[in-house]
């Protein structure tokens, strides 16, 4: 039921606002007074087209909003189609601007026209004198049908199978389209899937390759840089521990005449022992850096087989290589498979098209 009508900028009418009762609501006045310009605004939230030079100011925008009350009109099932917010008291709003631009919502949702059209439609009958035509429509039909047989319930039940029928039917004809067109890419998709195969890749081997090669590559100098640092710790005359057990040697003479020299005594010994661990660790790093041109020319060899797989994919990384390959192995099954799932929707969607034809003569 429409509760509400507000015009703004239209025709003869700068701003109005109608509230309309349950029941009888008349509009009467003499020829001209504006009946005519209503309606003319009310078929607007309805769908029909709009010209700008109807404008009471052609400087402003036409702004015509409805307000209904929809809770007995069944539309559930539409706004879901839609993607549309359902509301007991539902907004049609109309914007028109001076240059023909015009944009609808729905409870403040944007619309196309054609969806407020159809909203529209069955929220309000106008009756004129090709009114009659309408009869010959189907949805009229069934409308009618709907409303005199008064079974909300089978009919919301019939309206949600439909839909997913619907949906189902939408699903077979694009399963059938990815199908076709894997079958005739089939060859080109187990090439590219065969190569990614044979490359045995992994998600994390470039970053620990190019690591691997940047060592070999500067082996030399770490070697040089790493024996230094070990020789200032602990091998030269004048190196850090031989120092620090000197400086040890020195605290410990005085502890006896202060606690807290013998406090900062122990924690010199604990210093000279992590220092003792970290020369050993940079002496087992030493031994274990060496120059090795095999093992350099090994991992040149794969990163130019990543580096070549990637920019002929199109991608940065090997995570993303083997998301191609994923993908690949995806439509490749469905190209092997894909007649198994149509054939299994196909039919399940005859057994509904018979349910349906079977409700149709239950009710």
């Amino acid at each position: 039921m429409l509760q509400k009508l507000s015009i703004s900028n239209y025709a003869l009418i700068d701003n109005l606002e109608i509230s309309f009762d349950s029941g009888l609501n008349i509009l009467t006045g003499e020829t001209g007074a504006g009946k005519s310009i209503i309606l003319g605004a009310l078929s607007l939230i309805l769908g029909q087209r709009a010209e700008s030079r109807y404008f009471f100011n052609q400087q402003k925008k036409c702004v015509i909003e409805g307000s209904f009350k929809i809770a007995n009109f069944h539309l559930k099932s539409f706004f879901e189609d839609n993607d549309l917010d359902y509301e007991v008291e539902t907004v049609l709003r109309r914007e028109i601007s001076a240059d023909g631009k015009s944009r609808s919502f729905v409870n403040d949702t944007p619309v196309n026209l054609n969806a407020m059209k159809l909203l529209g439609e069955r929220l309000i009958d106008i009756h004129s004198q090709h009114a009659t035509m309408e009869i010959n429509d189907p949805g009229f039909q069934l409308l009618v049908v709907d409303s005199v047989a008064k079974h909300p319930e089978l009919l919301s039940e019939y309206q949600t199978k439909f839909r997913a029928y619907k949906k189902a039917t939408a699903q077979l004809l694009q399963l059938t389209e990815e199908s076709d067109k894997a079958k005739a890419d089939l060859d080109y998709y187990q090439f590219q899937y065969d190569e990614l195969e044979k490359a045995n890749l992994a998600a994390d081997e470039q970053e620990q390759l190019e690591q691997d090669l940047y060592t070999l590559n500067n082996a030399e100098e770490i070697k040089r840089n790493l024996l230094g640092a070990n020789y200032l710790v602990q091998d030269s005359d004048g190196a850090a521990l031989i120092q620090l057990r000197e400086a040890g040697q020195q605290l410990g003479a005085l502890s006896k005449f202060n606690p807290q020299i013998e406090e900062l005594q122990e924690r010199l010994n604990s210093t000279i022992i992590e220092l003792k661990d970290i020369a050993a660790e940079i002496e087992n790093i030493e031994q274990r850096t060496h120059t090795d041109e095999a093992r350099a020319a090994d991992i040149n060899t794969r990163l130019s087989l990543l580096y070549n797989l990637q920019k002929k994919h199109r991608v940065n990384t090997n995570t993303e290589l083997l998301a191609l390959q994923d993908d690949l192995s995806a439509k490749i099954q469905q190209a092997v498979f894909g007649d198994e799932a149509i054939e299994k929707l196909q039919q399940q969607l005859n057994a509904d098209k018979k349910l349906f034809q079977l409700l149709r003569q239950m009710y």
